[in-house]
């Protein structure tokens, strides 16, 4: 062994006999945290409530980057061609890591193979709203209105394969009424024309379709969850308001690039966890109908690969597709 191979390869095998020394020095500068949406959204709103903790924790700055776009596969792409070295992570979806898998089956990059899970931070389904310009207080009324509509109602999603695009197709399915669907590029937009009284009705996730509602913008007339949040206890599921199953409900989890090593996932996971259960994130979580977890990177692997399953069954009962 020459003498300068030796002098690359001691550092390396020192801190990989001393992985407690490697974790320790881990961050030294700024972490990218990659929203693969745009901002205003509720993953954006997720993460910064996230990188103003993390920042503290570490003592360096954590960059929300948003890249929206693809239903969030541009987002997710750029992470999975980032270097492993815990300095780049995404804030992953049931879109981005399960529902594309079937939207996007020739994407650039595995959803699987190209990350390593750190954490499921949480879980969220969404709420159906309306703007106060239809005439409907509940979800049943709703129903009796468009269907009067002869077809003339669009509704909005932020974007095509999203989950409130599925939970928008499967309200039509089940209730025989027709709407024409608008994807837009992130649902901040959308809601824009939801204000506007431009879109009849549009699902949207609890944590930013709350704070509208109980501010009186728009009319909160269901939600998709399984049973009911406990940020909205006196919002009825879809079931319950409409006695058919419409149930939509997502995920968020946090993945780095595949290859990061064992010690830095470990502390990001372990960091990422603490972050969540912060007394002031969970005020905010309260308020926002995002229900935390926090797991292990092995739950959250689980939780991706059952949901791949999930998700290509509901994509096609919906018959939901990209163009």
């Amino acid at each position: 062994m020459t003498k300068t191979l030796v002098r690359i390869l001691l550092p390396a095998l020192f801190l990989l006999a001393l992985p407690g020394a490697a974790q320790d020095a881990y961050p030294n500068r700024q972490v990218r945290w990659v929203v693969p949406f745009p901002p205003a959204g509720p993953t954006d709103i997720i993460a910064r409530i996230f990188a103003a903790r993390l920042t503290e924790q570490w003592g360096q700055s954590v960059l929300v980057d948003n890249r929206g776009g693809a239903g969030g596969a541009i987002g997710a792409g750029l992470v999975a061609k980032a270097p492993a070295d815990g300095y780049t992570m995404v804030l992953g979806t049931q879109s981005t890591h399960a529902s594309n898998v079937s939207f996007f089956p020739n994407m650039p990059f595995d959803a699987v193979r190209d990350f390593a899970p750190l954490t499921l931070i949480g879980t969220s389904c969404l709420a159906l709203i309306v703007p106060h310009s239809v005439p409907a207080a509940s979800a049943t009324e709703l129903v009796d209105w468009i269907g009067k509509q002869n077809g003339a109602v669009s509704y909005g999603s932020a974007a095509a394969g999203t989950s409130p695009h599925v939970a928008g197709e499967l309200f039509l399915k089940r209730t025989g009424v027709k709407a024409t669907h608008i994807p837009y590029k992130g649902s901040a937009a959308a809601m824009q024309d939801v204000l506007g009284g431009r879109l009849a009705f549009m699902f949207d996730n609890l944590p930013t379709a709350l704070p509208l509602a109980r501010a009186g913008k728009v009319k909160a007339l269901a939600q998709t969850c399984e049973k009911r949040s406990a940020a909205a206890p006196d919002l009825p599921t879809m079931k319950e308001a409409l006695g058919t199953d419409v149930t939509v409900e997502g995920w968020y989890g946090i993945f780095a690039p595949a290859g990061t090593p064992r010690p830095i996932v470990e502390k990001l996971s372990a960091d990422i966890n603490r972050a969540l259960r912060h007394p002031a994130a969970m005020e905010r979580w309260a308020s926002l109908g995002f229900d935390p977890i926090g797991s292990t990177p092995e739950v959250l692997a689980a939780r991706q690969k059952s949901d791949i399953e999930y998700w290509r069954k509901m994509i096609e009962l919906t018959g939901v597709k990209i163009e």
